[in-house]
């Protein structure tokens, strides 16, 4: 029997040497060529980024002094007529007027006529918008007011779309038309312009204004009185943003895509040739990147039109108008300079086209010459691998002849002289090979009967989990009639177990390859959790109660196995071994012995009465002492009701516990609100553990009637409320939904606390255990709550994940009329 395995050797693809020396070549030519370009490339691309960018910041500089020059100007132009001698002395006639007037009865006033403005009332829109002050707003918005020094410009005049003057009170007191309100006190820009009667500039963000329909810029300025000591009204000049900029922002365009824009602090588009005004620049970073308070340029992630690419963009705040903004509503006004990356880098991604065109035939010439340098210099190197094979295979017959009168020549030579060496050399050793075979003969003969006198199957498998050979006490026990019938056939073939076990046996052998793959190969053995190298023949270690047993199940018996490696001869990797020992009778014993352990530890079962009786004992105890101090008397009978409820579920787990067959007929199945039992567990829950910083949330559904003991079933639900209110500590949310759901009845109790560790969630349901402190449970509340749900049908499971909380979910079976019910609907 041969105990050997021959690795096939696979050939190594070659790569000939003509190949080589014309990409030596190739390398040689092209590597200089393509740092050349790319540097040139990254050159020319930062040269650019260095030039435009810095052509963008002075655009961007100069754009933004004109725009804040034109701001600045405006509210120049505008203070002029808030100095308006007629109407500082209209607004101090007012301001009079309201001195004398109590709080109470100006605020009754301001309201009537503010009734009477809505209601359009001529008595009162005529002098507002046609009276004295009206007029001069008239002469001012239409270019004639008398000011010769200030002439308003024509562009402000069509971009204003309201312009409005109010007194101390924020009474309206003239106006353009009467599409404004009456009352403004409590206006941003009337508050920010009368500044507590100091008063101050007010310029305001862009916002949307649905009267007009348009983006609206509001500037409003204080009006001083005669003294310039207190602002004794307001005067607001709303203008349409997108036409009172576009003449200066617009019209600078360079190139196909380059323009500047309008922006404030908050992203937000106040005029651009391309977006619509009002539109808010959705990369947040690249707003960071365009609104500092000083000039720049930047390459930014995005272009701020949508498109994503990398763009150079220069900017530069407005100083003058961004000072009053920022004082007025926290933004402030930038300029924002761009230009598509494709147009911007066209020329030298263009220069770099026709380079990379040149550098492609500069490598067809490489490769032509290359190709015929190398034939010259492989003709004769392919000669001398033809020599080296025929000496390799002992064919050489007549010696190399080369005359290339270089190191070549030389060589063969060499070659020459050393085939004739190797000829003498070899002459001797076909008879010390005949004899070296027929040793490993007898070893590998003497290797299988010792192998086959072991009274424990022994099975080799190769590195692929291949079986090689079987013992004459494995074939035995696994039923192998024919020797050599699963040779080269996987374990599975031989060994029939259930698929865990195969999936089990298969991870061990891919641990114990990978670990032995690159050592020496030195025998050894190993368990399913270390590679621990032994003698497999010898004696396994005693095994501990509680120590990981190594088992499988064949043929009705019960093995135990241990994976060992054997060395491979030289050039082959290591094999692997399985010794199976059959511990069927032992397994028998032990079983028995812990079936003994368990029925002795019933007894012990009992001390779960005094677990389940505590609450609600707790319950009666707590309700008794509310009925000494309580005065109504249907307060005490419900007070009692649940006493009585209490007692009759303290005796129903007395029954359980002591086992009484006989059952009351107040205490017979019966038709049970699943819903009805989780408000009883609820209350009683609360009661044994109250806090206020718990929430309760509840949702329950419709459900159909199942047949149980209503007590039984309200002590289940309150066992796992109690652990949901105790894991929380006072704090949290539980939650108690119920659903049905393809014929089940689904119960969900779901609870903030700390969650259960993994390691502990399988231990959950056993007797006893707990994780809470000394005293504060007994770990029987889930034990039993399992219990009583399979007694009626039912399956509970939990899920928690540490820090996450836990979730209990408890499914019963409908009643067939209400499955039946549920399909048809």
């Amino acid at each position: 029997m041969d105990l050997t395995v021959t690795a096939a050797a696979t050939p190594r693809r070659r790569t000939g040497l003509k190949r080589k020396l014309v990409l030596s070549m190739l390398l040689v030519g092209v590597l200089p060529l393509a740092i050349g370009l790319v540097m040139a490339f990254w050159q020319g691309t930062q040269e650019i980024r260095q030039v435009n960018g810095a052509s963008f910041q002075a655009l961007a500089t100069s754009t933004a002094k004109r725009i804040d020059l034109i701001i600045t100007d405006e509210i120049s132009h505008t203070s002029h007529l808030a100095t308006d001698v007629h109407l500082i002395q209209e607004l101090e006639r007012r301001r009079d007027l309201l001195a004398d007037i109590p709080a109470e009865e100006l605020a009754i006033l301001i309201d009537r006529e503010r009734q009477r403005w809505e209601a359009q009332d001529p008595s009162l829109v005529k002098p507002l918008t046609q009276g004295s002050i009206a007029q001069i707003l008239h002469r001012y918005y239409g270019g004639t007011y008398t000011d010769p020094g200030h002439p308003v410009p024509v562009v402000a005049r069509s971009a204003t779309r309201a312009l409005i003057v109010t007194d101390l009170a924020g009474r309206l007191v003239a106006s353009l038309d009467s599409n404004v309100d009456y009352v403004h006190v409590q206006e941003a820009w009337w508050q920010g312009a009368f500044h507590n009667g100091v008063g101050q500039p007010y310029l305001g963000p862009l916002t949307f204004d649905p009267r007009y329909q348009r983006y609206v810029i509001a500037m409003a300025l204080p009006i001083m009185d005669s003294l310039r000591y207190q602002a004794i009204g307001v005067l607001l000049r709303v203008y349409d943003a997108k036409e009172f900029f576009a003449p200066s922002v617009d019209t600078i365009r360079f190139g196909k895509t380059g323009h500047v824009m309008l922006i404030d602090s908050r992203g937000a588009v106040l005029s651009c040739p391309i977006l619509p005004t009002g539109t808010t620049l959705s990369d947040p970073e690249l707003i960071r990147l365009v609104t500092p308070m000083r000039k720049g340029w930047v390459l930014a992630p995005s272009d701020g039109h949508g498109g994503t690419d990398a763009s150079i963009i220069g900017y530069a705040p407005l100083p003058n108008a961004s000072r009053i903004t920022r004082n007025s509503s926290g933004v402030t006004l930038h300029m924002f300079v761009w230009q598509s990356s494709e147009e911007l880098f066209a020329p030298i991604k263009h220069l770099f086209t026709w380079i990379t065109v040149f550098g492609m035939l500069s490598v067809g010439l490489l490769i032509a010459l290359g190709a015929i340098a190398a034939t010259r210099i492989v003709t004769p190197i392919k000669r001398l691998q033809e020599a080296a094979q025929l000496i390799g295979r002992g064919e050489l017959q007549t010696p190399i002849s080369l005359t290339t009168g270089d190191e070549l020549e030389e060589l063969a030579e060499e070659m020459n002289r050393m085939h004739r060496q190797l000829s003498a050399a070899f002459a001797g050793l076909e008879s010390q090979v005949e004899l070296k075979t027929q040793e490993v003969q007898y070893l590998q003969e003497s290797t299988a009967q010792i192998l086959d006198s072991i009274p424990d199957p022994i099975i080799m498998l190769d590195q692929e989990g291949r079986v090689q050979y079987v013992n004459r006490a494995g074939k035995d026990a696994l039923g192998v009639e024919t020797d050599g019938a699963l040779e080269g056939q996987p374990l599975s073939a031989l060994l029939h177990t259930d698929d865990s076990t195969h999936r089990k046996l298969q991870y061990e052998l891919e641990m114990l390859t990978t670990a032995t793959v690159g050592r020496s190969g030195v025998a050894g053995s190993t368990s399913s959790s270390a590679v621990a190298l032994r003698d497999p023949l010898s004696p396994p270690p005693d095994v501990s109660v509680g120590t990981l047993r190594n088992e499988i199940h064949v043929n009705h018996r019960t093995y135990r196995y241990e994976w060992f490696t054997v060395r491979g001869r030289a050039g082959q990797q290591p094999r692997v071994g399985l010794v199976l020992r059959d511990i069927t009778d032992e397994s028998r014993l032990q079983e028995q012995l812990i079936q003994g352990e368990k029925l002795a530890s019933l007894g012990v079962l009992s001390a779960g009465i005094g677990h389940e009786l505590n609450n609600p004992l707790v319950g009666v105890i707590g309700l008794g002492e509310a009925i000494q101090e309580e005065t109504d008397p249907e307060q005490i009978r419900e007070y009692a009701k649940t006493i009585v409820h209490h007692g009759r579920r303290m005796a129903s787990i007395i029954r359980d516990f002591t086992g009484q067959g006989t059952v009351p007929a107040t205490e017979m199945l019966m038709s049970v609100d699943i819903n009805e039992q989780l408000q009883h567990a609820l209350r009683a829950a609360q009661q044994a553990n109250p806090s206020e910083g718990i929430t309760v949330q509840t949702d329950f559904a419709d459900l159909p009637a199942i047949r149980a003991n209503p007590i039984e079933l309200s002590q289940a639900f309150m066992n796992i409320m109690t652990n949901a209110l105790q894991a929380m500590q006072g704090q949290g949310t539980l939650e108690i939904s119920t659903r049905l759901q393809d014929g089940t009845i689904r119960v969900v109790i779901r609870d903030t606390g700390p969650g259960i560790p993994r390691a502990h969630l399988s231990k959950a349901f056993d007797p006893f255990f707990t994780t809470k402190r000394q005293g504060e449970g007994a770990g029987l509340g889930l034990t039993i709550a399992r219990r009583i749900i399979t007694k009626y049908g039912g399956q509970i499971h939990l899920e928690s994940e540490v820090g996450q909380g836990t979730t209990c979910t408890i499914l019963f079976p409908a009643p067939p009329k209400a499955i039946a019910s549920q399909g048809g609907t």
